[in-house]
């Protein structure tokens, strides 16, 4: 996107000056020191020190939703109101207007290499950076350079281009102070050459590394076996290795540009620019509202395959069997520590949504998807539409109390355990990249139109501001889930364990049920890899599955900002009976939910079904 002419421009800000200060509204940026254009909605400037944004709303977005995303106070969303913005109307505002989830996405694509440790955030400068500037955009405001050359032992008040800054947590503002901490390793050592045969990054192989896991898993994205086996001989053949096993050490293996991951490529590359702007655009809707004892907020629990569809199998471990285990143990916890409407999009018949107190567990085959009417888990494609479905009709219905619970404060997590390559361990969090997601989807036939949920909505759509949010929403709630998962000590995945789509047999792509899902925050969860033997011996311990249930509860509680908030189970026991509900019984987990126009039954005349 290249930005508008300054006569398209200009009656913008004119507008917007009337509605408040010009010294806070910023002019047009000028040509700059660098200019990131992040899409056709958004552009970054840094100039002189200073940053500013260039915006438009996104398609489907309301001027007023648009100006309450991008001002950090009330005062600001009105000016940009009275500015009328639009496609043809951008919006310029300097980094100090902005709200934080706006901050956050300019930073995002103006440093890509920046990212927050656990002792604060380490920038990496982009130029010869004045530490009054860097204080200005990371801190409580330019006053602090001083503290930060002191943070890191510089004698100048200049971070030269290349340098990395250390800003302490005590000193960042937020949003970088509130950004999940990183455990990444230390950069890998990569380095790009050309020769006869095309471009290529070379990795020299260390001591105790296999090309199977220190090169293809973490450099390439493949994680299947038959996808790492293959791709693993095809770099030995390009690096001119004959025998895989003994590798020397120092030895430099070349690795095809074609099969890097984006975020290893060299920064020029095409592919990894459009990773920074994926990201930075993302970044925009990171941020939830507070929810305190997730009271007010809907979680939707959708445990992976079931009744005959298994999932994977390894060693006589079926996927199905475990992952419905750990979501009823994230249910129970749900209940009895949180306010949270809580809604199951599945159920065993004979056991419900019982948690046994035992390790090993039997495998059944009569799971029951919760639609209207329930659905026998028989075909696992019919199975994955019908829950995206659930979900979608899910979204917006009222809560126990009647009251409309709104798309920000509901989220999806669909539980799974993953069969890949058996040098993979731990757990990983998939979320709906924007770039894989359709406009428009949506299923035919008699097997569906017997759905409720189908008949509300048989066609599904998204607007590029419903793919973004989705995106960067369910990033913020994978990530808060993995830095649960992490502070309890269980296994991740080490290289990228949160990721945007799939990468198998040369496909990408978004599993089906996040793919079409209108839930806004959602996640597929991968407790662990069945695959490897040491993850499938801890599934299947009761232990493992309670404490990841407990790390998964962390990760929403810290999504919402919030604590633990028990119901009030003492209080309900001695108030007055309740009113009967107009549509009960209710099932178990409150929902799927009768037809909203359904008159109310007579007395004794429940239609709801158990």
């Amino acid at each position: 996107m290249s930005g508008l002419p300054a006569r398209r421009r200009k009656p913008v800000a004119l507008l917007l000056a009337a509605a408040f200060p010009a010294a806070l509204l910023g002019a047009e940026p000028p040509p700059g020191d660098r200019r990131v254009e992040v899409s056709s909605d958004l552009t970054v400037v840094l100039t002189g020190g200073e940053i500013s944004v260039e915006a438009r709303p996104l398609e489907g977005e309301e001027p007023a939703d648009f100006a309450r995303r991008l001002a950090r106070d009330p005062a600001g969303a009105q000016g940009i109101v009275a500015g009328r913005p639009s496609a043809a109307r951008p919006v310029v505002l300097p980094f100090g207007l902005l709200a934080d989830a706006a901050r956050l996405a300019a930073v995002r694509a103006l440093f890509p290499s920046d990212l927050r440790s656990r002792d604060g955030w380490l920038h990496v400068a982009v130029a010869d950076e004045p530490l009054s500037s860097v204080a200005s955009w990371f801190t409580s405001g330019a006053a602090n350079g001083p503290d930060l050359a002191r943070a890191n032992g510089l004698g100048a008040t200049i971070a030269r281009r290349g340098t990395t800054v250390r800003i302490p947590v005590e000193l960042l503002a937020p949003p970088f102070k509130d950004e999940p901490a990183v455990d990444g390793e230390e950069a890998p050592p990569l380095t790009f050459a050309e020769d006869g045969a095309g471009r290529h990054a070379v990795y020299r192989i260390r001591q105790g590394e296999a090309l199977y896991s220190a090169v293809v898993v973490r450099f390439t994205g493949r994680l299947h076996a038959e996808d790492v086996i293959e791709l693993a001989l095809k770099i030995a053949l390009r690096s001119g290795i004959d025998d895989v096993h003994a590798i020397p050490v120092g030895f430099p293996v070349k690795i095809p540009l074609a099969f890097l991951s984006e975020e290893y490529l060299p920064p020029e590359d095409p592919r990894a620019q459009e990773l920074v702007r994926e990201r930075a655009e993302a970044a925009q809707f990171s941020r939830p509202p507070a929810a305190r004892g997730l009271s007010g907020v809907r979680v939707v629990l959708d445990a992976g395959h079931g009744g005959r569809d298994t999932g994977t199998i390894h060693g006589g471990t079926w996927e199905s069997t475990y992952v419905y285990d750990v979501t009823c143990r994230l249910r129970k916890l749900l209940l009895e520590r949180t306010r949270a409407d809580v809604v199951m999009t599945s159920k065993e018949p004979g056991i419900g949504f019982g948690v046994p107190d035992r390790d090993k567990l039997p495998n059944r085959q009569g799971r029951v998807l919760l639609t209207n009417p329930p659905h026998a888990l028989t075909d696992p494609t019919v199975g994955v539409n019908l829950r995206w479905y659930l979900a979608n009709s899910l979204l917006g219905r009222p809560g126990k109390d009647r009251k409309p619970i709104p798309p920000d404060r509901t989220v999806f997590l669909s539980i799974h355990a993953d069969s890949l390559h058996s040098s993979v361990r731990g757990a990983m969090f998939y979320v709906p990249g924007e770039r894989f997601l359709r406009e428009r989807f949506g299923r035919r036939g008699a097997v569906y139109a017997s759905y409720r949920e189908w008949r509300e909505q048989p066609v599904v759509s998204f607007r590029k501001k419903d793919r973004v949010e989705a995106e960067g929403v369910s990033t913020r709630l994978a990530e808060s889930l993995l830095g649960a998962v992490r502070q309890a000590g269980l296994p991740v995945h080490r290289f990228g364990p949160v990721r945007t789509h799939v990468v198998r047999g040369g496909r990408e792509w978004v599993p089906a049920v996040l793919r079409y899902n209108r839930i806004p925050a959602r996640v597929l969860v991968e407790i662990s890899n069945l695959g490897n033997a040491e993850d499938r011996e801890l599934t299947r311990t009761r232990a493992y599955r309670q404490a990841m249930a407990e790390a998964l509860l962390g990760g929403i509680l810290e999504y919402f900002g919030a604590e633990e908030e028990p119901p009030a189970a003492a209080v309900a026991a001695k108030a007055p009976r309740p009113v009967a509900e107009p549509f009960g019984p209710w099932p178990e987990a409150h929902g799927p939910w009768p037809e909203t126009k359904t008159k109310r039954p007579a007395k004794g005349g429940g239609r709801g079904r158990g």
